[in-house]
């Protein structure tokens, strides 16, 4: 009776999670099969979910023939933003959470845990001070004024942190009876052991910067430097007034495509990271 029940348990479970997946995956249905629609065909009412014509026309448009800007150049502004952002992170974070975790000094658990309040605060706080650091800098409508201020998350400090306390005090004594150095340790023992989290932060950052649209706005006005989100803010802001919804449709689905790649591949280092992170001595 008892294996019986958690069978229907399971069963239950797994019918609610496949509804709940369902719902969360229908936008992205529907702002997929819209974007194959022509615009006329999305003026019908009630609207139709399943497109009765299909056509490429609304791609080859925000592709090629948006008005003033230049989508692919911004595809892979996102993508260098992205990338270079994260990996300033990595490499900020990764030494920054060492020191913390498993190195002693005055005042370690203090500077820490107020790092860590800062995450309670909202991002728009840091704008005003930001926007004008930059400007005094002049860094603004630069690569650097996108780049710089997401490096050294207070997040990314706590989580690689937390997964750092896991590690057994045994295994870096017995790596400095071999005469291995903190930086060596970290390097060549704790970094290997830290995959889950690490590609868990990467990519959380990247989607980050990816999907960010009001810092972008504020900082850059060359189109030549815009990334993604913003570009096809404009492109919404150009095509709103003729209803064309099928091409902006379009451009979400462009933009959507490296986040469900991304999800797809390494949702499974999230999952583990985030359970992991809470784990501590």
């Amino acid at each position: 009776m008892i294996g019986a029940a958690k069978r229907r348990q399971k069963i239950v479970l797994s019918i609610v999670g496949l509804l709940l997946g369902l719902v969360w995956f229908f936008p992205i249905l529907w702002m997929f099969f819209s974007s194959l629609q022509p615009n006329s065909e999305l003026l019908i009412y009630p609207p139709r979910i399943l497109p009765r014509v299909i056509t490429l026309e609304n791609f080859r448009t925000i592709l090629f023939s948006t008005r003033g800007v230049n989508v692919g150049r911004s595809f892979l502004n996102s993508v260098f933003y992205a990338s270079l952002v994260t990996l300033g992170v990595l490499v900020t974070a990764t030494p920054a959470a060492y020191a913390f975790a498993r190195m002693e000094f005055r005042g370690r658990d203090v500077i820490f845990w107020l790092i860590v309040a800062t995450l309670i605060l909202p991002v728009q706080m840091f704008i005003v001070p930001v926007y004008l650091l930059l400007d005094r800098l002049g860094l603004l409508n630069t690569i650097w004024s996108i780049i710089l201020p997401p490096i050294g998350p207070a997040f990314g400090v706590f989580l690689l942190r937390q997964f750092m306390l896991t590690i057994p005090d045994e295994l870096e004594d017995a790596a400095k009876i071999d005469g291995c150095s903190p930086l060596r340790f970290l390097v060549q023992i704790v970094v290997p052991l830290m995959r889950p989290p690490l590609v868990s932060l990467a990519i959380l950052t990247f989607l980050g910067i990816w999907n960010d649209l009001l810092w972008p706005m504020l900082v850059i006005t060359d189109s030549k430097l815009l990334p993604l989100q913003p570009a096809l803010t404009r492109i919404r802001g150009e095509y709103h007034g003729t209803f064309e919804a099928g091409t902006i449709m379009a451009g979400a689905f462009v933009a959507a495509i490296p986040v469900l790649v991304i999800f797809s591949l390494a949702s499974r280092y999230i999952v583990r990271a985030v359970s992991t992170s809470g784990i501590s001595r």
